[in-house]
């Protein structure tokens, strides 16, 4: 009442309000409440204690006139739609009576979201109870079949694909759910996927219950045979793809470092990680987080490991720079990135829808069955990712960002990666790796003078390696200014202050 939740206790007592509140506004024979209550055998006390039931149920509803004794029995006045129970049926039956497939879509879904667990959970003890608890359940399964019709009349057969695979497996024997998930495969193109899904409902009939499939789904994989036109949704025409045609498959990573040193650990990690996802389950395997400062190398660790096992995901690799941090402020949007992947997994852009809900729906599709590599890199927030997240197991996604993204690990389950600076030996061996190895054992103080300077940092390693190899000849600049040691010219960032050769102490930028 009111918007205010009010606990009803006793089996019996919940019992009585169920019954006034699915016949609310009209009148419930005492005769009928009591066999409702209990059953075939009443007590001799039956009435008196339905009498007090009442007088308990209008103090809870803290309005004496909310149930009112109205010959032959009581009634619940509380308008004719006060329930969800009544308001679902209300959207049900307008849906059975208009052929308006949008407007009944927003009906059925509207419906099907009052449901909010098992009907009458809570007095299921009661024998009628259960019956009506059975009526409700029957409704909200009708419901949900004539949603999936309505949708498949709006033409949203490829979104409705991963929802179909799910209730067909819940469903073996259920040849409407069947036809259904045959007829979304055809009209996404996939003629034999769809032959297949009807060969495997036949063989579970045949096996399990010693019978063939129903005339009607024998006359649908026929009619997906001959490309029938009567399948094509109102309005558009079906392109199959042939089985034996190549589909698109993205290439998206970029070159990676080739002087890559180091990490190791890391990089044994995520093998572990890999080897231990199961394709089979039915989440996706987010398998990492990367996370660390500015510098330190998460890219260039994402792109190494990709590349190592790339060869594991023949259906692809996807890859975005999702410009998290820079500072012209153009991060960049899910929707921008969702449609630039569905763009590389070959959907016409016709057929690219425009909100980002209906872009991911139709990504998470896609990808369902497939064997496919994510890298998001340099990501802002959890928010920014979560819309790329693939739905079903088999697709790896590695995510980096400069900050930790716990909330990725807390909900989807990621294995969270940070990265510290790399070790002196690691850091040697970079320098060496992009300057040559004798040049870091001709000048050990100034190398050690380099990696302090940089912080062990992997990005400013290579750019002051970049800079000793463009410049071999560049001068300190410090004093005296007779001074003509050479130096390795490291850039002049926060974390890495101009250079100066040991003998010394002023820094100025080498020129």
């Amino acid at each position: 009442m009111d918007g205010v939740a009010r606990p009803v206790s006793g089996l019996r007592r919940k019992g009585v309000l169920a019954i006034l509140a699915l016949h609310a506004g009209t009148i419930v024979s005492v005769d009928r409440l009591v066999h409702a209550i209990w059953d075939e055998h009443p007590p001799a006390t039956a009435l008196n204690t339905l009498q007090r039931h009442m007088s308990y149920l209008r103090r809870v509803f803290g309005v004496r006139d909310a149930i009112v004794a109205r010959p032959p029995g009581y009634a619940l006045e509380i308008g004719a739609e006060a329930t969800d129970a009544a308001v679902a049926e209300r959207l049900i039956r307008q849906a059975r009576q208009s052929e308006d497939s949008a407007a009944n879509t927003t009906r059925l879904r509207a419906a099907l979201a009052l449901w909010r667990g098992p009907a009458l959970m809570d007095v299921t003890g009661l024998p009628w109870m259960e019956e009506q608890s059975r009526r409700l359940t029957l409704l909200e399964v009708e419901a949900r079949h004539a949603l999936i019709e309505a949708r498949l009349a709006l033409g949203e057969h490829t979104e409705l694909v991963p929802e179909l695979r799910r209730l067909t497996s819940e469903q073996p024997y259920h040849e409407n759910m069947h036809g259904h998930l045959m007829l979304a495969l055809y009209r996404s193109g996939r003629q034999a996927e769809a032959l297949d899904a009807y060969q495997g409902l036949r063989r579970a009939l045949r096996e399990d219950l010693g019978i063939e499939p129903s005339s009607a789904l024998q006359d649908l994989q026929t009619d997906i045979l001959r490309h029938a036109p009567s399948l094509d949704p109102p309005g558009q025409s079906v392109t199959v793809t042939p089985a034996a045609s190549t589909a698109t498959v993205p290439s998206q990573l970029p070159l990676a470092v080739r002087t890559f040193v180091g990490r190791e650990a890391e990089l044994a990690r995520l093998d572990a990680i890999l080897a231990e996802s199961d394709p089979a389950r039915p989440a996706a395997v987010l398998i990492s987080a990367v996370s660390g400062t500015a510098g330190i190398g998460k890219t260039a660790l994402a792109l190494h490991w990709a590349h190592r096992v790339a060869e594991r995901f023949p259906d692809g690799q996807l890859y975005v720079n999702l410009r998290g941090f820079d500072e012209g402020g153009s991060t960049l949007d899910p929707l921008a990135v969702l449609r630039s992947f569905l763009d590389a997994l070959g959907v016409p852009a016709q057929r690219i829808p425009a909100t980002v809900d209906e872009q991911a729906s139709l990504y998470r599709s896609l990808l369902a069955g497939k064997r496919l590599l994510v890298v998001l890199d340099n990501a802002r927030d959890v928010a920014q990712i979560r819309p790329l997240l693939p739905g079903s197991g088999g697709c790896v996604v590695v995510a980096t960002s400069r900050r930790q993204l716990t909330a990725l690990v807390a909900t989807e389950g990621a294995h969270p990666l940070t990265l510290d600076l790399l070790t002196w030996p690691q850091a040697r061996y970079l320098l060496a790796a992009r300057i040559g190895g004798h040049r870091v054992a001709a000048e050990p103080e100034a190398i050690d003078e380099i990696i302090e300077r940089c912080a062990r940092l992997p990005l400013a390693l290579a750019l002051a390696a970049a800079r000793a190899a463009t410049r071999p000849t560049s001068r300190c600049p410090g004093s005296p200014p007779s001074c003509a040691t050479p130096v390795r010219s490291i850039p002049s960032t926060a974390t890495t202050p101009p250079p100066t050769c040991a003998r010394c102490s002023r820094g100025r930028t080498a020129r």
